[in-house]
């Protein structure tokens, strides 16, 4: 089996903004600046931004291939490449066979022609006989639940209804390749299942589908291979599972270093906070866990007068309103007598029961009758989970890291 989409060596370059209009006074200085250049030797270098470099990487055919990474590392860009919406500055991309896309709402139909106008305009441009068109035309309409707005203008549309009308068209006039961009996060829950059943089909037909979505868990349930994406460049290219391992890993390593010294805790005239620390079950510093490994907090406090009974709180959360779990010495107990000069406050953590992701970590000290705060509740550091035990289903990277944070430990049984 040979490849169905190449890439080699593909740079993209967009051009430098420039007048709005055409001048020849523009043009003429842009001429003069590339012969002064050429003069001195030196190589005229395109000027605009790049949005990719030096790309290569291929799919093969029949296989359901995913582009991962965040926004702006060019997987839109690689998309209207492979759909010669636009042209690569250098380099080369090889597509075998006919390609049917949907890289936002709206494409691939006409908004001033009714939907039944754009069904055989589409099938007319994919270069399919009428015969054909009228053979998946009612398959089409039926798909895309628009029976009743079939004679209406697509301009009058909703964008949900012109994303069901879209891809309706593109998925079923007999594409070799089938490219979806993020457009579907525009689709309700229901049609969003009904796309991706349709997408495992084409790819059980042996058609090559080219997947780029921030819905993880859709990826990883159904795309075998991948790569991720980062300011234009391959970071990497590999099976699904691990690729998105690495992809969640960039992630969630950015958002540390998002973090690193931009949490600054405000004080009191009590008691102020210098920093706060994780340690494992060794008391090494170290802020990446593995779900079920012992974690220990430590708050480096300084007083500022001396604090008879306070009662500290750590609460862990995921960036989600709430916390998930919450150490309270105004429920366990456990206050010190007198709390003066600098101290360390330490909470150790058995057997943390967290899924991969980045966590955040905020506290309080309260008086010594419960009321009022002497440090106020607020942020004070972040770790994260990397690892978990048991991620083996089809979607388990993609839902251990986007959904439930809490492990817990479990056994399924079927009778």
């Amino acid at each position: 089996m040979g490849y169905a989409i190449r890439f080699e060596n593909v740079t993209k370059r967009y051009p430098r903004g420039g007048p709005r209009y055409a001048s020849l006074r523009h043009d003429f200085s842009e001429g003069v600046r590339r012969a002064g250049r050429r003069l001195a030797g030196q190589r005229n270098e395109g000027r605009g931004p790049i949005a990719l470099e030096d790309l290569s990487f291929e799919i093969e055919e029949g296989e359901s291939y995913a582009i991962v990474g965040p926004n702006g590392a060019g997987k839109t860009t690689a998309l209207k490449l492979i759909s010669r919406i636009s042209y690569p500055t250098s380099g080369r991309v090889k597509v075998r066979g006919r390609v049917g896309a949907l890289i936002e709402v709206g494409s691939g139909v006409h908004p001033e022609l009714n939907a039944r106008e754009n069904i055989w305009l589409y099938g007319q441009i994919m270069g399919m006989s009428k015969a054909d068109v009228r053979r998946r035309f009612d398959e089409i309409v039926e798909f895309a639940e628009l029976g009743h707005a079939l004679d209406r203008p697509v301009k009058m549309y909703s964008s949900g209804m012109q994303l069901r009308l879209g891809f309706a068209v593109a998925s079923h006039l007999d594409p070799d390749i089938f490219v979806v961009d993020e457009a579907l996060a525009v689709g309700d829950a229901g049609f969003q299942a009904k796309c991706v059943e349709r997408m495992m089909k084409l790819v059980a037909e042996g058609r090559t589908l080219l997947f780029v979505s921030h819905n993880l868990s859709a990826v990883e349930a159904v795309c075998e291979r991948g790569v991720f994406l980062l300011e234009g460049r391959v970071q990497s290219v590999e099976e699904i599972s691990p690729l998105l391992r690495s992809y969640l890993q960039w992630t969630d390593d950015h958002q540390l270093k998002r973090l690193e010294g931009g949490v600054t805790p405000v004080g009191s005239a009590y008691l102020e906070l210098d920093k706060a620390t994780c340690h494992d079950s060794r008391g090494v510093e170290r802020y990446a866990f593995s779900t079920g490994d012992d974690v220990e907090i430590r708050l480096h406090l300084r007083a500022l007068q001396p604090l008879s009974y306070p009662h500290v709180s750590i609460g862990i959360s995921d960036g989600r309103p709430g916390n998930l779990a919450l150490c309270s010495m105004l429920v366990d107990g456990g206050a010190p007598e007198v709390l003066e000069g600098r101290t360390v406050v330490s909470c150790k953590l058995r057997s943390i029961p967290l899924l991969p992701r980045v966590y955040y970590l905020c506290a309080s000290v309260r008086s010594e009758h419960a009321y009022g705060d002497v440090f106020d509740w607020q942020s004070v550091g972040s770790f994260r989970v990397a690892d978990a035990p048991g991620l083996v289903g089809p979607a388990a990277q993609a839902h251990a890291s986007t959904d439930g944070a809490i492990y817990i430990q479990h056994d399924w049984e079927v009778k």
